[in-house]
């Protein structure tokens, strides 16, 4: 009976202090190993997005290309047989209008006269952010905008003078790891590139579809 009394109290008389602070020393060790591990997750799952987008952008105007034999865009600024500048889809262009069939048909040239849909792109929610951005709030009157998971427009580089071939920004990136293996151009007809989550050009966290 004297042993199961002394059981018991030692059961009843439940954990020191030292022990608690061993078990909250434990937990906050596991939980700063977690939160890297996390970020990378959201990381890596973020990256993925602006991937699809970027690579559905580029077979949007391949097929594009296809229907029309152009690209997608009045061409001005293009000069000396040099490829036209890059084009940021913040609406400087309405090139995410063309490419969405969501053109105005009495707009010359209207640049997408069968109304076909090239491309479907989600509408940013809350933040703005990810997504497609309609300044004229579903008028119609403003280019729309093409916004990354920060908020900012993608870059799209385009071969309008027909040679296969496009500036490499990754020739410029001032990630010296990244620069010093880029080649000068690109083979390819369109690429597209995400400045990241720094918003900042050719940082070593830009995505890119060349990539």
């Amino acid at each position: 009976m004297k042993s199961n009394r002394l059981n018991y109290r030692a059961l009843e008389r439940g954990f020191t202090l030292v022990e608690l602070l061993v078990v909250i020393t434990i937990i906050a060790i596991l939980a700063s190993l977690a939160v890297p591990v996390t970020n990378k997750v959201i990381q890596n799952a973020n990256n993925l997005r602006i991937k699809a987008t970027m690579k559905d952008i580029q077979v949007a105007i391949s097929h594009y290309r296809t229907e029309y034999n152009r690209f997608p865009l009045t061409l001005t600024g293009a000069s000396g047989g040099d490829d036209t500048a890059p084009i940021l889809t913040s609406g400087q262009t309405n090139i995410i209008n063309v490419l969405m069939a969501r053109t105005d048909p009495n707009q010359t040239p209207n640049l997408n006269a069968r109304n076909i849909k090239f491309i479907d792109l989600p509408f940013a929610k809350n933040a703005q952010t990810f997504g497609v951005i309609d300044p004229s709030g579903g008028a119609g009157t403003t280019p729309l905008q093409l916004v990354d998971i920060w908020g900012m427009p993608y870059k799209i580089m385009l071969d309008t003078n027909y040679d296969n071939r496009i500036t490499n920004p990754d020739a410029s990136n001032v990630d010296q790891k990244i620069s010093a293996r880029a080649p000068k151009f690109l083979s390819t007809s369109t690429a597209v590139q995400s400045y990241g989550p720094d918003k900042i050009a050719n940082t070593k966290d830009d995505i890119a579809s060349w990539r």
